[in-house]
């Protein structure tokens, strides 16, 4: 319930400053970041992650943030270059074991819940096909992860432990997403709403061997809201 309240405020906070950083991305570099051919969008999203290999692990909600830049090549062809500076990715076990210098703290924390948190720094390039005259687009996206920070919050009896796992995960992450979207306003004179739904799946191992000795290959399903700034055309 929690996580569902914030994500509803998250929502609000986003939609109120999106006209406020528009207009100072307009102000900054002027009316040629404000056309239907070339604009610049905030975008969050919410995507629920796994990673393959973990036992008994479940998908847990995570958080996107970012700028999305918007290039329209034709009428059916655009791309989207897109920065999320905070990309959250978690999941949660059932079972797992804390492995740390410490053996007498590994002992109160054997096959205990634990809940997996590590944040990147995502950069996409989607290369989208829009339908005319239709407010639909599909596409598709390279994309390249930078990770920020690692966590691991073992779970006992007692209490909670918090274990920094960033040296036991790899710098990047790589994959591909798919995403299908609708164009709220499309052609009309308000602001534009993109709701896209996108799924994506990762290349490169999330975790080094030393820690867990499979693949770990991250994936997400998630939906996202984008608000581009465009100056309508007198």
């Amino acid at each position: 319930m929690k996580k569902t309240i914030t994500s509803l405020i998250l929502v609000l906070c986003f939609t109120q400053m999106v006209n406020a950083q528009a207009a100072l991305f307009a102000l900054i570099f002027g009316d040629k970041v404000a056309t239907e051919n070339f604009n610049i969008g905030l975008e969050i999203g919410f995507p629920y992650n796994s990673i393959s290999s973990i036992d008994d692990s479940s998908a847990n909600l995570g958080l996107h943030f970012g700028i999305s830049g918007n290039i329209k090549i034709s009428e059916k062809w655009s791309m989207n270059p897109t920065i999320f500076f905070l990309s959250k990715r978690n999941i949660k076990t059932d079972r797992f074991s804390l492995n740390s210098s410490n053996a007498s703290l590994n002992a109160e924390f054997v096959n205990v819940p634990t809940d997996f948190s590590v944040n990147y720094i995502d950069v996409p390039i989607f290369f989208n096909y829009n339908f005319p005259k239709k407010p639909y687009k599909i596409g598709i996206a390279p994309q390249i992860s930078f990770r920020n920070d690692a966590t691991a919050i073992f779970s006992n009896g007692d209490g909670d432990f918090e274990y920094n796992i960033k040296d036991q995960t790899e710098s990047i992450d790589y994959g591909f997403i798919a995403q299908v979207g609708y164009i709220m306003g499309k052609g009309g004179q308000g602001k534009e709403i993109h709701i896209q739904l996108r799924y994506y799946q990762g290349l490169a191992d999330v975790f080094k061997n030393d820690f867990i000795s499979s693949t770990n290959n991250a994936s997400y399903l998630s939906l996202h809201l984008s608000i581009p700034f465009i100056k309508k055309q007198d």
